[in-house]
């Protein structure tokens, strides 16, 4: 006769189950929380430098979340080779801190992705955002926003 499975081996089990789900792939083109949040945040920039806010697009943000899944599966960090007009911000961070608010000030932080960032000319923007394991730690954000 079996015995009945501990309650806390049957609450982990449906936890395990609830991040598997959770990290799922999100609907083709459909942006996640998480990729919401870094437009908010880049529109926040935006708009406290007197700049238009910037349209997340279906195509840009599905190119930018394929780049960053790429980039954590390959174990890698480097810029995609982009259609001419088109500017990438890359970033990665521990799942930890590594948040939308965070991301932004860093890129801020940097002479050059804070140009593509408050470039006047970009209307429309690109947000990937992904999390897995990478280069020996066990949970990173990476970020790629792609800027047209």
């Amino acid at each position: 006769m079996r015995r009945m499975p501990s309650p806390l081996k049957v609450v982990l089990a449906m936890l395990a189950c609830a991040f598997v789900l959770g990290a799922a792939t999100p609907a083709e083109g459909a942006p996640t929380p998480k990729e919401k949040r870094l437009v908010a945040k880049i529109n926040d920039v935006r708009a406290a430098y007197g700049l238009r806010t910037v349209r997340l697009t279906q195509r840009l943000n599905r190119s930018a979340h394929h780049w960053a899944r790429h980039l954590l599966r390959s174990d890698s960090f480097h810029h995609a080779r982009l259609a001419s007009g088109t500017s990438e911000n890359l970033a990665w961070g521990t799942c930890s801190w590594a948040s939308a608010r965070v991301i932004v000030r860093m890129w801020m932080g940097s002479p050059g992705h804070r140009a593509a960032l408050l470039e006047r000319g970009v209307r429309r923007v690109g947000p990937g955002v992904t999390a897995g394991s990478w280069r020996g730690y066990s949970c990173v954000r990476m970020a790629v926003a792609r800027f047209r």
